[in-house]
């Protein structure tokens, strides 16, 4: 049975989040989805955690990258294999509310998009939420001002045909933690309607370690200008 929505996770040396992102796609109030979970090249337990909740669950499928490609890699290898219409987005280190693929299929249904995206919860470490982020509609006018496209993209979904014209970038933009960023707007170029909804789609983990902590904000900033120049 074809699902009605697939889950998309990557996830490198994601042993002390991974197992937390699966339960909350398995936890799901619509059970037919599949749940899509790329190990890119991971050396610590995260493949382990992965086969254990495949054991337990049909729905999740491992993809293999033998060696550390990066998260864009992760995705389109993901994005490629899904098997639904409606691709979600969930990176390892977060959490999808329960009825994300609830209404993930309602709003697709009901706004007609290609890209949807919702609220979230900022959590700290642990996973307690301390803030909730109410999503407004894109507008790329004020994003390119800002150089801030303000979507979470662990509440992104899509279209597969979306997927099929539109690519996560490698290389510069993974190493910076804006492959998410330049997605959005190349989907924009290409005249893909992006809408938002007021629904809450996940759990957003801050860390210390994380990409947007550890990144050079001055290469950040050029490489937006650079794209932005173009647009």
């Amino acid at each position: 049975m074809t699902p009605r929505a697939s889950f998309v996770i990557p996830a490198y040396n994601s042993e002390r989040w991974i197992s937390k992102a699966i339960w909350s796609c398995r936890n799901q109030t619509i059970k037919q989805i599949e749940i899509i979970v790329v190990n890119d090249g991971s050396n610590d337990g995260t493949q382990d955690i992965i086969e254990w909740h495949r054991s337990e669950d049909k729905r999740v499928k491992l993809l293999n990258q033998e060696t550390n490609m990066g998260r864009s890699s992760a995705r389109n290898l993901g994005n490629q294999e899904s098997q639904s219409d409606i691709i979600m987005v969930l990176d390892s280190d977060d959490m999808a509310t329960r009825n994300r693929a609830k209404d993930t299929i309602a709003a697709f249904q009901m706004k007609k998009a290609d890209l949807l995206y919702g609220s979230f919860f900022i959590t700290d470490s642990t996973g307690t939420a301390t803030q909730k982020i109410i999503s407004a509609p894109f507008d790329p006018i004020v994003s390119k001002e800002k150089k801030l496209n303000y979507i979470c993209h662990s509440t992104m979904a899509y279209t597969k045909k979306l997927s099929e014209s539109v690519k996560y970038e490698e290389g510069l933009y993974t190493k910076l933690g804006l492959d998410d960023w330049k997605f959005q707007w190349d989907a924009h170029k290409l005249g893909y309607s992006i809408k938002n909804i007021k629904n809450p789609m996940c759990y957003y983990r801050v860390t210390e370690d994380n990409t947007m902590a550890k990144r050079d904000q001055s290469e950040v900033d050029k490489v937006k200008t650079e794209y932005l120049a173009r647009v």
